[in-house]
């Protein structure tokens, strides 16, 4: 480790003797800066990710780039979970049965903390983009609420997007930043050297972070959206042919065609943008009108995508190709796939939605037997193309009958005022209707021809009720807000654990 010459050591002494702040701060300690380099006090990454969410190398590999101030072993610990966990226990508990090396071993701490040198990251699902993260850290690591709070906000983001190993390494980065950090790294000591070009320097800080965040978006939002447009070019002869070979007189053929009419010209304008796109400069990528580009460059992307499967599997359907069985499982995938998980719906569910739950239930062994039923029949040519798609349909549209049922069962359930049964319910309407503009590829004839918002997806379903509970948590906390957003405690894991730690809600 190298030291900082002695001018600068001088010239940072003298600002703060200029600030009036040697009166303050610790005797004789200016600072001992040292330079730490990348990686340097990392001991070792343990990931036990029983959730199965974490890209295991990836997080290793970007935390070997993070400084740590003091060397630090650091844990990642994912489970699946229920709302009403208290992660803080389920941690500590999970420690005790699979790694009692996190906890104390010090004869004088009785077990009551977290070992030495840890740093422990706990994430909690409890849906597709939303759960609790926690962080548990060793008497010598351990750091205010404040800051704990600091470092679970990094990684909000990315949990609320589902990137879980993004939102890992941003939580760890963030608390390598506070762990142990030495007096003179804090930005309190230093802010009002800034009374002059302060407010101007937080401004442009903001500025810039802003504008990062616009570059990778627009870069994020440019390179799927060539994805799906690389995928379309690459299948534009096979679309074109098949096109050619829909029936007339069938009224899914038909909407495919009008689709079809305008997909050459809107793949020539997405061809053309993207090249615009992949050409702007750092200024463009940078503007909110920018981001909107891409955007729309995206949704057209995957409207093309979509468009030119579902042309192909309907191709193969009507003429039964060789690959007419493998078009029509494309078909009944969505609810196939809705109806897998529906009994996870119902178990997690709220007391009082039983009969609902029941009901969701009962349909599901039903539209099971029955799609299975309709592929016979269309195997076996009794019933058309347009038959067998127009039972499907139906199939789809009493799921969703079924799922807003049960929606207003648990939404009677868990609120406890009419404005809270609106917030959940435009919750979840917004969810379905995101959901709907999504890309819906695979294939699916119904997906491409029907009304976004016809069919309710259960993904779609999970999140928007997911949603709604944050919602009206967070309008209840505002209502009585606790003394900061970590929850502490141990409560339920036995003994007199105290170590230091906390998690919260995402």
């Amino acid at each position: 480790m190298s030291q900082v010459s002695l001018p600068i050591r001088t010239a940072a002494a003298s600002a703060v003797a200029a600030l009036g702040l040697l009166g303050i701060l610790p005797a004789a300690h200016a600072a001992p800066a040292v330079t730490v380099p990348a990686g340097q006090n990392l001991e070792s990454v343990t990931v036990n990710d029983t959730a199965g969410v974490i890209n295991e190398d990836r997080v290793r590999e970007a935390l070997e780039e993070v400084d740590f101030y003091e060397p630090t072993k650091v844990v990642v610990y994912t489970r699946e979970g229920n709302y009403a966990d208290n992660i803080n226990t389920k941690t500590l508990l999970y420690a005790r049965t699979a790694h009692p090396e996190w906890i104390s071993q010090k004869p004088e701490d009785h077990g009551d903390y977290w070992a030495d040198g840890y740093f422990i990251i706990t994430l909690s699902l409890e849906g597709p983009d939303s759960g609790q993260v926690g962080t548990y850290f060793g008497e010598d690591r351990k750091v205010s609420d404040e800051l704990m709070e600091k470092i679970h906000e990094a990684g909000y983001e990315d949990f609320k997007q589902a990137r879980w190993s993004d939102g890992i390494i941003a939580v760890a980065t963030e608390g390598a930043s506070f762990m142990n950090r030495p007096w003179y790294k804090n930005p309190v000591v230093w802010v009002v050297t800034a009374a002059g070009g302060g407010v101007g320097g937080i401004v442009w800080g903001s500025v810039a972070k802003v504008r990062s965040n616009r570059r990778k978006k627009f870069a994020d939002q440019l390179k799927t959206g060539t994805t799906h447009l690389t995928n379309v070019t690459m299948d534009l002869d096979t679309t074109e042919l098949a096109a050619r070979t829909l029936p007339t007189g069938s009224h899914h053929a038909a909407d495919l065609e009008r689709r079809f009419a305008d997909f050459v010209a809107s793949y020539r304008s997405s061809f053309t943008e993207q090249q615009e796109l992949e050409a702007a400069t750092k200024k463009e990528r940078s503007s909110a009108q920018g981001v909107v580009r891409t955007e729309n460059f995206l949704t057209a992307a995957q409207e093309l995508d979509s468009t030119d499967d579902a042309i192909i599997a309907a191709s193969a359907l009507y003429t039964r190709s060789a690959t007419w069985e493998t078009a029509w499982r494309a078909q009944t995938a969505p609810l196939l796939e809705d109806l897998d998980q529906i009994p996870q719906l119902v178990k997690e569910a709220e007391a009082g939605t039983e009969a609902a739950g029941a009901a969701l239930e009962s349909f599901r062994h039903t539209a099971v037997d029955e799609a299975q039923f309709i592929g016979t029949e269309l195997k076996a040519e009794v019933i058309d193309v347009d038959t067998a798609l127009d039972r499907l349909a139906q199939l789809r549209e009493q799921l969703t009958e079924k799922l807003e049922d049960f929606a207003t069962a648990q939404i009677d359930a868990y609120a406890q005022n009419d404005d809270e049964k609106e917030d959940m319910r435009r919750k979840m309407r917004e969810s379905r209707s995101s959901y709907s503009q999504q890309w819906r590829g695979g294939g699916s004839i119904l997906d491409v021809t029907s009304p976004a918002s016809m069919f309710w997806r259960v993904q779609a379903y999970n999140t928007g009720y997911s949603s709604g509970v944050s919602s009206v948590t967070s309008s209840r906390e505002a209502a009585n807000p606790p003394s900061s957003g970590i929850s502490h405690g141990y409560s339920g894991g036995g003994g007199s654990f105290s170590g230091a730690g906390g998690s919260s809600r995402f």
